[in-house]
């Protein structure tokens, strides 16, 4: 009977014997790194873990008529309000030992370097969701500060909906909203269920193409509505349903010039000191949501998808 390659390693997989394993050079990685929102907002300096800035309103039109010769009256004056963010800290750690840095690896020249990539991923992704679902939190000692992220920082035209389902109708009802404001609404943000919802929006739109592509489109990235043109953003952060039947999707859109990143320390990768025969990081960065005016923006919670 002839030597073979099971009589070493048992079966396909290695276990022993003289066999080299056969490790490929690289490594795939496919959870998800996306960050539309993050990516999308403009960013500014911010000099205090307190941020506070002005918004003002103008009085309502109204009827305005005087007689001849009337005498000016001494009205009260309104002055801008304060707003405010909170500015959160971000950290990442990692520890490599001086072995784990010195032997070699498949795909990757160092391990260090490797672990540092990751975790810059990892802290951008986490300041993704706090841009969308971060809750207020001021902070002590002993409790870290966390900012508002859009569906908390936007109130007055937010919507919290029991079940209602999103058709085009009650889509562009909430849109409309913003008209009350001198916004641009531009920018929609929502999950997979709802951006499956919008783009089987009828509206007027033809769509031709060959019989030949043998291709079917179902894809809206743009939509018009009286308010204005709306670019729509795949987001993993906004909160979804656990079945496209059930309730409890949401979505925000906004006028990107009305909102900001504000950084008070940009992220950066420290050396911790020596403790032993490993090689210590802290990656750290704090940022905060800036809300020139959460009128600015408009969205809903708790809605069912139409697919």
């Amino acid at each position: 009977m002839p030597l073979l390659t099971y009589t070493e390693t048992g079966d396909t997989a290695q276990k022993g014997g003289s066999i080299r394993e056969d490790l490929l050079d690289f490594i795939e990685n496919v959870s998800p790194a996306d960050t539309p929102l993050y990516n999308n907002l403009g960013q500014i300096k911010v000099n205090a873990g307190y941020v506070e800035y002005l918004e003002d309103t103008l009085a309502a039109a109204a009827a305005n008529a005087w007689t001849e010769g009337a005498a000016a009256t001494d009205v009260t004056l309104t002055t801008p309000s304060r707003n405010v963010s909170i500015v959160q800290n971000f950290q990442k750690h990692f520890h490599v030992s001086g072995r784990e840095e010195a032997v070699n690896h498949a795909g990757m020249a160092s391990m260090l370097t490797y672990q540092e990539i990751k975790k810059a991923k990892e802290i951008k992704r986490d300041i993704e969701l706090a841009l969308h679902r971060g809750s207020a939190v001021s902070g002590t000692t002993s409790v870290a500060p966390q900012f508002n992220g859009m569906l908390n920082a936007l109130s007055t035209n937010m919507t919290s909906s029991s079940g209602t389902t999103l058709t085009e109708s009650v889509f562009n009802d909430l849109l409309t909203l913003a008209f009350s404001y001198n916004v641009n609404l531009r920018e929609v943000y929502c999950n997979m269920y709802l951006k499956r919802t919008i783009n089987g929006y009828s509206t007027n739109v033809t769509r031709n193409i060959s019989a030949e592509a043998k291709r079917q489109l179902n894809i809206v990235d743009v939509y018009d509505s009286e308010v204005g043109t709306v670019a729509l953003f795949k987001s993993r952060d906004q909160l979804q349903a656990a079945t496209k039947s059930a309730q409890g999707n949401s979505f925000i859109a906004i006028d990107p010039d009305y909102f900001q990143v504000g950084w008070l320390r940009p992220l950066k990768t420290q050396t911790l000191g020596l403790d032993g025969d490993r090689t210590r990081k802290l990656m750290v960065g704090e940022l905060t949501l800036i809300v020139r005016s959460e009128k600015a923006g408009v969205g809903g919670k708790g809605y069912v998808a139409n697919i």
